[in-house]
């Protein structure tokens, strides 16, 4: 019969040891334990012992394959046809490429004869390995730079997580190699430059606008409503005119999301759409090409050129997104305001917003976009519309 013990690990931390012996079979499984979840545990060892009996009663019990004898490509198989990590989606999938790699590079070694060195060579030619920049619905673009330090440590730390689950819960090897290996390379604090000034913001405005006007749109949407750089090459039938909204659609974090348009935007949308008598169709981009496609070199290429003439510290074009988010603060917009607009995907949240939503950050926006562009502050009205839309 099953019998469900409590251990205490190397760590200090303690584990529920599920023990199944019935009918010939012996199995046994460990269960950690996590911020005083105990008892619930307990009970979650318990169902998995009587599952397992109740499969040998009915005859469907199969034993596993022998798991001490897994390379360990195979137990990174096992680890991902399992389901695991637990973790969304799109966090699942980086885990997963991570884990092939080193599938590829060590996955032919026994894992119980897996060391540190083995490790700390994967880490020094992923120190190597060309970086990927992301195309959204395309193969990634291969560069000649190597991935950031940052990139290596979250490889090496998804690998630590597989082998740790590997000694919890698969039991094939004893330890984690990884553990108390110095394997972690020394990142480079990111530099959040935004522009704090308003000489500043408005240079890069008037630069923009010498140079090609749907730059200096292109510059002025993200400054007036913190948009990421992909999301700001929409089409017409994305902007309502009517009710003043701007349309984002499958962006960054999955999700659609409506904001309002702040009016100092909205007035040179206007003017920009009835000077040049753009085509009323829905696949009309604001910014494209000859050819009718999105003109991504505005951004791509053009707007590094303008910051690279001109007299301040360089900022990248996700800088401006920064300097969104940095001035709402400024201005005392709680965080759960600010989310809303720029698009931060909130813990508890799964789908878009309702236009009752867009609404109630009209006022917010608008107070935003016109210190943003004058530097005026007339009054706390932030803290008016955190307790309304808090209270929402």
């Amino acid at each position: 019969m099953a019998t469900v013990v409590e251990k205490e690990n190397k760590d200090g931390s303690i584990s529920i040891k599920a023990i199944v012996r019935y009918r010939g079979v012996f199995l046994t499984k460990t269960f950690p334990v996590k911020a005083n979840r105990k008892k619930s545990v307990i009970n979650e060892a318990s169902d998995w012992a009587r599952s397992i009996e109740s499969q040998i009663d009915d005859g469907t019990y199969r034993k596993e394959e022998k798991k001490k004898n897994y390379t360990v490509a195979q137990a990174i198989e096992k680890y991902i046809q399992d389901g695991n990590p637990k973790k969304d989606e799109k966090t699942r999938q980086r885990y997963i490429t991570a884990l092939n790699w080193f599938k590829k590079e060590i996955g032919s070694l026994p894992i119980r004869m897996l060391e540190r060195s083995d490790i700390k060579a994967c880490r020094n030619k992923l120190q190597k390995k060309p970086k990927e920049v992301p195309i959204k619905g395309k193969a990634g673009k291969i560069t000649d730079k190597p991935i950031s330090n940052s990139s290596v440590n979250r490889y090496l730390a998804y690998f630590s997580t597989f082998l740790t689950y590997c000694v919890d819960e698969y039991e094939i090897i004893k330890t984690n190699p990884m553990i108390g290996a110095k394997l972690k390379l020394t990142e480079n604090e990111p530099r959040k430059r935004w522009l704090k000034e308003l000489e500043e913001r408005l240079t890069l405005l008037d630069s923009c606008r010498h140079t090609k006007y749907e730059l200096y749109l292109c510059v002025l949407i993200a400054l007036t409503t913190g948009a990421r750089k992909s999301e700001i090459f929409l089409n017409w039938g994305n902007v309502d005119f009517e009710n003043k909204a701007i349309y984002f659609l499958d962006t960054k974090n999955g999700t659609d999301r409506t904001i309002p348009i702040p009016d100092i935007l909205y007035n040179e949308l206007k003017t920009y759409k009835e000077q040049n008598k753009v085509r009323r169709l829905k696949n009309d981009y604001i910014f494209s090409t000859p050819e009718g496609k999105a003109d991504f070199n505005l951004i791509d290429k053009l707007y590094p050129k303008v910051v690279n003439e001109w007299n301040f510290e360089k900022i990248t074009f996700h800088g401006l997104r920064h300097t969104y988010i940095s001035i709402a603060s400024l201005l005392g917009f709680n965080t759960s305001i600010v989310k809303k607009i720029v698009g931060h995907k909130f813990d508890s949240v799964t789908g878009g917003y309702t236009h009752a939503d867009c609404e109630s950050l009209r006022e917010p926006m608008n107070i935003i976009a016109e210190y943003m562009l004058t530097g005026i502050k007339k009054d706390n009205r932030a803290i008016i519309y955190n307790e309304v839309l808090e209270k929402q």
